[in-house]
């Protein structure tokens, strides 16, 4: 091998190994969404319920969650619904000791959090009898995370981190039997990824971007009047984000290489219930499972070949629990409130990483929905969500052996809206 090609094999094992720490942080989507880093925003109508019901709801955007929501259509036309988040997080990291050492307050400590808007949009018709064609988008995965002090002592773990992603998922639903509806969609998702991580004058950073296939099913069943049972699978998806490490000392480029970035993200198997307890009352209740667990690691692979660094992550599965209610104010006026508890994947100091303050969590929500006309209505929700202060214990990746640990501290408030309406005929919507 040539001294110019070890060279180069050497300086992309460093970056990549400094890339360790905060690779990963382009996992979040702002702190505190849902488990892991996957973002739960994708219903305004569900949010003020803190998602109980929410793949068994009579809305579109149970599509999210269990692709028989397509049919949660009456009559001709079009239904569309478009829902809108704002995310307000609030997310501290203290760094308390570097290889044992204390690290003063002020140098160790610094908000990474900032604001996000996160959009979906469903749209759904009847083709034939039984038959419903739906089509949504969602951005399930993100993040957003920038170091108000991008030279604090946790620098070198990561500085800037961001993840976007869209998901299209067209949707066919069928129903089978009156109390029966099944549905299948593909998905279809775009990720654009760029992190940056640093120590004095030197600065590395990677993007990249893939696009992922996947699938969803579910069934929606109605054995009695007034109870909805929904279950939904949302399939793993796998992306091989390809694009480049570069390293600055100062504004001076000193190494490019090309590489790609593997995220493995999990299944996600939702269980709901809509049950009537009155004419003008409902009990809703979810259970969700996310299999966080396969992801084991993020694995960095050079294009000259081999793998260049493989980062331990070895998360457990996710569970989220929630219970909530909706009311009939008023043939206009739809009351909901709600309340959930999240077991994060992330259960040990050792797996948590800095860019993610990830710990058990509690939602508490309120919310409503307003009829405009027969086939128009608007929804708004608001939620509170507390998370558990996090310890974290990691190895620096400027130095390898040499142990970061400190705490991250974080909640969120979230604010929703909705606007729903049916495009042609007269049929009053769900």
């Amino acid at each position: 091998m040539s001294a110019t090609r070890r060279n180069n094999t050497n300086a992309c094992g460093t970056i990549v190994t400094l890339a360790g720490g905060s690779i990963l942080a382009m996992a979040l989507a702002v702190p505190a969404l849902a488990g892991g880093f996957a973002i739960r925003e994708q219903s305004a109508s569900s949010q003020g319920a803190s998602f109980a019901g929410n793949a068994a709801n009579t809305d579109l955007s149970a599509m999210f969650w269990n692709p028989a929501g397509a049919a949660n259509v009456s009559g001709p036309g079009i239904t569309t619904e478009n829902h809108i988040a704002v995310i307000i997080p609030s997310a501290t990291i203290t760094v308390e000791t570097i290889g044992g050492a204390p690290v003063p307050l002020a140098a160790g400590r610094t908000d990474i959090a900032d604001w996000a808007v996160v959009p979906a949009s469903y749209a759904a018709m009847q083709v034939g009898q039984g038959l419903f064609l739906g089509l949504s988008t969602n951005g399930g995965f993100g993040l957003t995370t920038k170091p108000e002090n991008l030279n604090y002592a946790g620098a070198p773990l990561g500085r800037t981190s961001k993840l976007f992603t869209t998901n299209m998922s067209p949707t066919v639903a069928y129903q089978v039997a009156p109390w029966v509806t099944l549905g299948v969609g593909l998905q279809v998702q775009y990720a654009d990824g760029k992190f940056s991580f640093g120590q004095g004058a030197q600065t590395s950073a990677f993007e990249g971007d893939d696009f992922a296939f996947g699938a969803t099913a579910g069934i929606m069943l109605t054995p009695h009047k007034g109870t909805r049972i929904g279950l939904g699978w949302r399939s793993a998806l796998t992306h091989e984000l390809d694009g480049s490490f570069v390293t600055y000392v100062g504004p001076n480029v000193v190494q490019n290489i090309r590489g790609t970035a593997k995220v493995n993200l999990p299944d996600i198997v939702t269980l709901s219930i809509n049950q009537a307890v009155a004419p003008n009352m409902r009990i809703l209740g979810t259970v969700e499972w996310s299999r966080w667990s396969r992801f084991e690691e993020l694995r960095v692979v050079s294009d000259a070949g081999g793998t260049i660094a493989a980062i331990p992550t070895n998360w457990s599965d996710g569970w989220f629990f929630s219970l909530g209610g909706e009311y009939d104010y008023s043939q206009q006026l739809t009351l909901r409130a709600g309340a959930g508890y999240e077991i994060s994947p992330v259960d040990d100091p050792s797996k948590r990483l800095t860019g993610i303050p990830d710990s058990d969590r509690i939602w508490l929500s309120i919310g409503g929905t307003y009829r405009l006309t027969e086939t128009s209505s608007i929804d708004v929700a608001y939620t509170h969500i507390i998370l558990d202060d996090a310890r974290f214990l990691r190895e620096s990746p400027a130095a390898p052996g040499v142990p970061f640990s400190g705490t991250l501290e974080a909640s969120t408030d979230i604010i929703s809206f909705s606007y729903k309406t049916r495009w042609g005929g007269h049929t009053p919507l769900k």
